[in-house]
């Protein structure tokens, strides 16, 4: 349990950190139809343009997930393969940060936590 705590604590580091750089700002503005993923835990923040918000997801390898938005893979050991069109797949066990951007401005950070089947 300690372990995921310490896990979870460095991927919002990591997201805040990495959020900050001046790439974040240059994604594009769409949002597709589609469904919201389930999420553990979430934080929120107000920018200048809209929210930010933290979404922390577990996922076991080898299963699937749906995330809405503009996405951009921040940081990845591994844990994941991120897809175009919005799917992830657990690939190992580790984590990785995906934003996603709307095109109200908000960001939503997702920590992507594989652990073993």
């Amino acid at each position: 349990m300690k372990k995921k705590i310490l896990a979870g604590l460095l991927t919002v580091s990591a997201c805040f950190t990495l959020g900050s750089t001046s790439f974040a700002a240059s994604a594009p503005t769409t949002t597709p139809d589609s469904t919201p993923v389930s999420n553990v835990a979430t934080s929120q923040e107000i920018t200048a343009k809209g929210t930010y918000t933290e979404v922390n997801i577990e996922m076991q390898s080898g299963t699937w997930r749906y995330i809405p938005g503009n996405l951009q893979l921040v940081s990845n050991d591994g844990a994941i393969e991120l897809y175009e069109d919005g799917w992830v797949r657990a690939v190992k066990y580790g984590w990785a940060c995906v934003f996603s951007y709307d095109q109200y401005g908000n960001i939503l950070a997702y920590g992507i936590f594989v652990d073993r089947p």
